[in-house]
């Protein structure tokens, strides 16, 4: 398993995107750059939320979820993470399947949105994933 460097990126996306959170909005709407370099930050630490999460999920359940989506509600269903934080991180992982598939249609003001609201959510599941580590005795 990688969890840990799973857990590492998770890591350092999450600081970049706590400093990108200092860019006003103007300059994230002006600034093509600023734009993918927030945009991958977001996709990371949603992609190796995910990762974890899709870990942890199988093995809770025989089967592995279908979704992204769902293995955030599977976690949910098991208490792994509260029933709230597994349908915000639902919603985040609709929103990395935006940044990948329909990044032409991106908006900006959505994106900023996303920037300000969302790092807690992530933020919270990471510190879940290190108590889950801790508690499943989990070592690479």
């Amino acid at each position: 398993m990688r969890i840990l460097a799973q857990l590492q990126t998770l890591d350092d996306a999450l600081l970049a995107w706590q400093r990108y959170q200092q860019i006003p909005y103007e300059k994230l709407a002006q600034d093509i750059d600023t734009q993918y370099m927030i945009r991958h930050a977001m996709l990371l630490s949603i992609q190796a939320s995910i990762d974890l999460a899709t870990g942890m999920a199988v093995t809770k359940t025989s089967r592995r979820p279908d979704t992204y989506r769902e293995t955030f509600q599977v976690l949910g269903k098991f208490q792994v993470i509260p029933e709230d934080l597994a349908g915000e991180l639902s919603k985040l992982a609709g929103f990395r399947n935006i940044l990948v598939h329909e990044y032409t249609r991106l908006d900006v003001k959505r994106v900023y949105r996303i920037l300000e609201d969302n790092w807690q959510t992530l933020d919270t599941f990471r510190k879940r994933v290190k108590d889950y580590i801790k508690e499943n005795r989990i070592v690479e």
